[in-house]
């Protein structure tokens, strides 16, 4: 009995077991996926935007991490310092830079060097965005020189984590609470693959810096309160530490490896760091990075070789984004954008910055057509500068914005900011003659119709100041030329006594694109009004303003006598249509072609040979820069100047690249005799210089359509894969051949160095222009099937042969206008 008794309790005791266990197993069910869900809510990335790239001005060494999540702003940042006797870092490495590498506008590659002088060893960074959230990166210096990976925030004001270092002190690991979200902290992990020499935490980064400019890390943790040199650091984690280093050598290969990373767990972070960091790893993510880049750009092999490549490097190495703005897109340069508190654009810079990354990049183009536009005031006035100290509501710049809108769309068809920029365009177009408000018209100070530069007196803030002469020549974008040391600043009408040949110039030309875009957009009560009003502005300068005694249209007083002062901005009614071309003939042969006046070994320069401010060599007293040079360049082309242009285009160029390839300076200006002037060493519209060359071999304006070739050059030049109208291109230059690729076929094709414009193919047939130096034969591969008809100069040809979609035929010497029509 009893044993039946303890068999009974012991099975009840067992089922009570099962019972239980089943409630836990239930309990599991339900509670395990709850803290998955939990955990997974912790590591996924939720980050609203997430902004990564060299955008900290004083760190072309470093990343910027510009997160937001929860509407709250999140920035972590990495940069590399390096040290010798003396340690590099900050704003020290703009002059310290000496390889202005390739930039991958998404941040896929990039890679740029730097020397500590006196040393001449380079150090290299290069690195890629590998993800949304991580970047890896290579580093390469001798064995002897210091490196410190350095974390730290590049807008202090939106940090409010802190850093510590890990107990190997391999990472640095940095937290950002979020508001609101008690669950919720930003992680950043920096991990080197290098055994650290010594580690710190600092209050900022600028202590850091100063820290290693005394001594080494190696030293921090043990440094006492006041530190060397008598200064406070605060170096222990219980204190605010919004900052970190890691200080350390290459192996013996010389190299170097990190990963930065940002997410919501840092031990997910840790870990994956780690693996990045396995040897090899990172070596073949940035070769083949570096290479898929290669692959993709545009590029030009022999004559004019290395254009495109400057161009792009020189722009994306100055991107920076914007929060304000929501933009990422190249700015003037690094060191404006700090002394102009972290970013600034000004009007035509940054316009001209958009055609530059228009060889690369339409993101960046839209972007930087948007940065300027909305910086514009509610009366019309895009501004001479904008940036995060203030704008400049006082005063315009050159109106070039339709016309390089206009030739990005031909360029990247992207209709969107087409679109979005044509009111403001027009708005703006629409404020140079506007009232005022008291009947004064705004830059029409003497009411004669043309326009002067100038600036307005008002009670806003205006960066620089207003309503005065040197504002208004500030307007100009020519900041001291001698055309204007004569000139007076009227109080009443806030502008210069003086008609200006080059304002003028590039308004007509705006009218003129204006007419166009409204044209694409169906405009066509806009397109009649810019057209009559360029009609205007043409018959007012060439009545009021050629010179028929000098030969040029020259910027005249209000008194009506001329101004006989001469800079490129005279050459202005070329680039607009103004000129007849009886004009242009002896503007060129007269003035332009005159080696006492602009022509020499390098063109051209802002003040005339002959005056006696050339000699000056200051800023835009006889320098030359590259937005003048471009503007002259696209008037000589609409005339049809070819061979002058070719030259032109050659000694562009030339003076770009001599300091290009020895010292990697993209220059606000040059020295007449080459060399950089002594302004910026890398401004953005210095590269301009560059794209000069490039439209020799393919570009579109709003009077030659899509133009290629050069004529009859000296060299032969090929460039390659260049994106245009959603087609990609290859063009081929020389003495004996010109050739034409559009998606890898053939389609035209010369035994010559000819220049081709207006070239049109629809489903009806083919037509163009085209100017040969000798006889030419020429062969065109656009007809997919049947027969067509071909006339010459309007004449039918009998010579002709059709083979398989190709069409032969020949041409002699000169002009000819050739039209294929298929049946």
């Amino acid at each position: 009995m009893r044993n039946n008794s303890s068999l009974m309790v012991t099975k009840a005791i067992e089922a009570g077991y099962r019972l239980r266990a089943c409630y836990v197993a239930l309990l599991l069910f339900f509670l395990i996926p709850v803290w998955l869900m939990g955990q997974n809510a912790q590591r996924r990335d939720v980050f609203e935007k997430m902004f990564v790239g060299a955008f900290d001005p004083d760190a072309w060494n470093g990343i910027v991490f510009d997160a937001t999540a929860y509407g709250q702003r999140l920035p972590f940042a990495v940069r590399i310092g390096s040290k010798t006797t003396t340690f590099l870092d900050g704003d020290r490495i703009f002059d310290a830079v000496s390889t202005v590498g390739p930039h991958a506008p998404d941040g896929s590659y990039a890679l740029v060097g730097w020397r500590n002088y006196p040393r001449t060893a380079l150090i290299t960074l290069e690195w890629s965005r590998i993800d949304r959230t991580t970047a890896v990166g290579r580093l390469k210096a001798p064995p002897d020189i210091h490196l410190v990976l350095e974390a730290y925030s590049p807008y202090e004001v939106y940090f409010t984590g802190a850093y510590h270092i890990s107990a190997d002190e391999t990472e640095i690991i940095g937290d950002h609470p979020i508001d609101g979200h008690f669950a919720s902290t930003a992680h950043f992990v920096v991990a080197t693959d290098r055994p650290t020499l010594g580690s710190g935490t600092f209050t900022n980064v600028t202590q850091l810096q100063k820290v290693m400019d005394a001594g080494q890390l190696i030293n921090a943790a043990a440094q006492t309160e006041s530190g060397p040199a008598g200064f406070k650091f605060l170096t222990d984690d219980r204190y605010l530490s919004g900052a970190a280093g890691l200080e350390f050598v290459t192996d013996e290969s010389a190299t170097a490896h990190f990963v930065a990373t940002v997410g919501w767990s840092s031990s997910d972070l840790s870990d994956n760091a780690k693996q990045l960091l396995e040897p090899g790893r990172i070596d073949k993510i940035l070769d083949e990075k570096a290479a898929s880049y290669a692959q993709r750009r545009p590029l030009v092999e022999g004559l004019f070789g290395e254009a495109p490549e400057a161009i792009g490097n020189s722009m994306f190495w100055n991107t920076l984004y914007v929060p304000s703005l929501g933009l990422e897109f190249p700015t003037i340069s690094r060191r404006w954008d700090k002394g102009f508190g972290g970013w600034v654009v000004g009007e035509w810079d940054c316009f001209f910055g958009s055609l530059l990354t228009n060889i690369e990049d339409v993101a960046q183009t839209s972007a930087s057509t948007r940065a300027i536009l909305l910086a514009q005031s509610a009366n019309g006035v895009v501004p001479n500068v904008d940036g995060g100290s203030g704008t400049s509501p006082d005063r315009s710049q050159p109106p070039v914005g339709s016309y390089i809108v206009w030739k990005n769309y031909q360029r990247n068809q992207d209709k969107d900011i087409l679109e979005w920029a044509y009111p403001r365009l027009t708005k703006w177009h629409d404020w140079w003659f506007a009232n005022r408000g008291d009947g004064q018209p705004w830059r029409d100070g003497n009411r004669d119709g043309l326009l002067e530069w100038g600036s307005d007196k008002g009670s806003t803030f205006s960066v620089g100041g207003r309503g005065f002469l040197q504002a208004a020549k500030w307007e100009s974008g020519m900041d001291d030329s001698p055309m204007y040391d004569d000139a007076v600043y009227d109080p009443n009408t806030y502008t210069m006594n003086l008609d200006d040949v080059g304002l003028n110039s590039l308004y007509a030309l705006d009218s003129e694109c204006l007419a166009k875009i409204a044209d694409i957009l169906g405009q066509a009560d806009d397109r009649r009004r810019f057209t009559a009003d360029y009609e205007r502005i043409k018959s007012a300068m060439r009545q009021e303003l050629w010179s028929e005694k000098d030969g040029i249209y020259e910027n005249r007083y209000w008194d009506g006598h001329f101004s006989t002062r001469l800079s490129p901005t005279n050459f202005y009614p070329m680039l607009a249509g103004v000129a007849t071309p009886e004009q242009a003939k002896r503007m060129l042969k007269e003035h332009l072609l005159n080696p006492k006046e602009f022509w020499g070994e390098y063109v051209i320069p802002t003040i005339s040979r002959n005056d006696a401010a050339f000699e000056d060599q200051h800023y835009w007293r006889g320098d030359i820069w590259g937005p003048t040079n471009y503007l002259v360049y696209e008037g000589l082309n609409r005339y049809g100047e070819d061979e002058v242009a070719l030259q032109f285009a050659e000694k562009s160029y030339d003076l770009f690249m001599h300091d290009w390839q020895a010292n990697q300076h993209t220059n606000e200006q040059y020295y007449a005799w080459g060399g950089s002037a002594g302004g910026d060493k890398h401004y953005t519209w210095g590269a301009l210089l560059c794209l000069i060359p490039m439209e020799q071999y393919l570009d579109d304006t709003p009077w030659d359509g899509l133009r290629f070739g050069a004529f009859n050059p000296h060299a032969t030049g090929i460039l390659s894969n260049i994106l245009w109208n959603h087609h990609r291109y290859a063009v081929t230059i020389g003495p004996d051949r010109t050739v034409v690729e559009r998606d890898g076929e053939v389609r035209f094709d010369a035994n010559a160095g000819v220049v081709v414009r207006d070239y049109k193919s629809d489903s009806n047939g083919l037509s163009f222009t085209i100017k040969t130096p000798r006889p030419t034969k020429i062969t065109t591969r656009e007809l997919s099937s049947g027969s067509l008809s071909l006339t010459i100069d309007g004449e039918p040809s009998r010579s002709i042969a059709v083979k398989h979609g190709e069409v032969g035929f020949a041409v002699t010497v000169g002009d000819h206008r050739i039209i294929e029509n298929w049946k």
